[in-house]
């Protein structure tokens, strides 16, 4: 049997008003609950929320990645300010010396400081202390050697009056293979060695041509040694290798200029040893001997005279 809306719609009306009026005919809308039923529903929520085992600090932060592993941040290290000191003055070769017992990465920092001071020289010098007077580590090494072939172009040379450089002789002995082609070789490296000595050192060189070494397709071999300018002048150690290709004769050349000039400072001064050059002796020339380091390589050629 089919009943009619007029019917049915008041009928669920009335049902669903007697429902209403059954469950809130006893509660008070208007009547805020009192402080002892809202602590018991402050429980209630409370016990139904899941607890963490997890034991929490107030240093550490932990932070969920997507993958669920956790990192634990800690809190930044305080960088102790660098001194940058005076820069007013005039620097020496041997500016910034007194720091080197600090570490290589106080230095670093200094000349970091002093770069963004516009104290060009003066950051240089404090990298190169890194090369030969603190006791860095190979990054640290890398760090200086790539921000002194960054400064060393735009800075003008440690000393512009060749008149005042100190000279040294490159010798070298071979046969008459390479007796044409050498000439023009050593006149373009003395070139190079004065301005990777930042005009500290003037460099000339001497051919000695073995007339008993035939020109032959066999290797020739090639000696080198350094003196000073003097007749009794000290010298560096002789180093040699052979050769049979004119277009790597000059590359040959400062690899093997370059390992006498290290070896030498080596045995005598008390400096760290220059990094070695690998493949590409020229920069290494620039940067991993050091001013200070030429300085000191020009003296030890060219000592004054005993005082009588």
């Amino acid at each position: 049997m089919r009943i009619p809306f007029y019917i049915a719609i008041p009928v669920s009306l009335l049902a669903i008003f007697v429902v209403w009026w059954v469950g809130t005919r006893n509660i008070d809308f208007l009547r805020p609950p009192s402080e002892a039923r809202l602590t018991e529903i402050r429980k209630q929520a409370m016990a139904s929320l899941p607890v963490s085992q997890a034991k929490r600090d107030a240093i550490s932060i932990v932070v969920p990645t997507l993958d669920t592993e956790v990192l634990t941040v800690e809190p930044t290290e305080l960088i102790e300010p660098v001194e940058i000191g005076d820069l007013n003055s005039s620097p020496t070769l041997y500016t910034y010396s007194d720091r080197a017992p600090e570490g290589a990465d106080k230095l670093l920092r200094l000349a970091a400081a002093l770069e963004n001071q516009g104290a060009f020289q003066r950051a240089l010098l404090s990298y190169e202390r890194v090369i030969d007077l603190a006791q860095g580590n190979p990054e640290q090494i890398q760090k200086a050697l790539l921000a002194i072939r960054r400064l060393r172009p735009t800075l003008t040379l440690w000393n512009n009056e060749p008149e005042l450089a100190q000279n040294a002789i490159i010798h070298i002995g071979t046969g008459e293979k390479f007796a044409e082609v050498l000439p023009d070789v050593l006149d373009s490296i003395t070139q190079d060695l004065r301005l990777a000595s930042s005009g500290l050192i003037k460099f000339s060189s001497k051919l000695n041509i073995g007339r008993s070494i035939q020109s032959t397709d066999a290797p020739t071999p090639v000696a080198l040694w350094i003196t000073g300018a003097g007749q009794d002048s000290p010298s560096t150690d002789v180093l040699s290798f052979t050769s049979n290709d004119p277009d790597t004769l000059r590359n040959d050349l400062l690899k093997t200029i370059f390992n006498l000039i290290r070896t030498h400072i080596s045995k005598t001064s008390s400096y760290n040893p220059a990094p070695e050059a690998g493949d590409e002796p020229m920069p290494a020339l620039q940067s991993n001997i050091t001013r200070l380091l030429w300085n000191e390589f020009g003296t030890s050629l060219n000592p004054k005279p005993a005082e009588q």
